[in-house]
């Protein structure tokens, strides 16, 4: 019988029922050749892999950076307010559509929430929080008739 060695094939005889039957079989080994290739391969691919990965934690640093600049600004913003005794209000009233409802008013006189939703296409609770809003702020006032609240504007 034949020893495995490199790039060799063997030869194998087997019997069966009195009749020869030859079978090769090529080696499992690979050359030298290939086996460098492939490492050689397998180098380069982790080389990309690492230079990918190097990248992008440069960007993840500097993103770390800028989210720290980001949380310092806004600690100092509220040691300004605090200190003054203010405290910020955040804005959720559009500008634009308040004076697109105060533009609305005029024309109209008096208006529902849900009227005013339809000529300005948004939904009735979101207009419900725009009038609500306007009416504290003393823009608006608001008249109850049934079950309707309707909203006009102050002289």
């Amino acid at each position: 019988m034949k020893k495995f060695t490199k790039n060799s094939s063997v030869e194998i005889v087997l019997y069966v029922r009195n009749k020869k039957i030859y079978c090769n079989f090529m080696s499992i080994f690979k050359s030298e050749d290939k086996e460098k290739k492939i490492l050689e391969e397998s180098i380069k691919k982790l080389d990309v892999k690492y230079a990918k990965i190097a990248i992008e934690l440069e960007r993840l640093k500097k993103l770390s950076e800028k989210i720290d600049k980001i949380e310092s600004k806004l600690k100092g913003l509220d040691d300004i307010v605090s200190a003054g005794g203010m405290s910020l209000q955040p804005r959720t009233i559009s500008v634009k559509t308040k004076e697109a409802i105060r533009l609305i008013l005029q024309k109209y006189g008096k208006v529902t929430a849900s009227e005013l939703s339809k000529l300005i296409k948004l939904s009735r609770t979101r207009c419900n929080e725009y009038l609500k809003e306007m009416e504290e702020e003393g823009l608006l006032f608001s008249l109850i008739d049934s079950r309707k609240k309707f909203y006009s504007l102050r002289q």
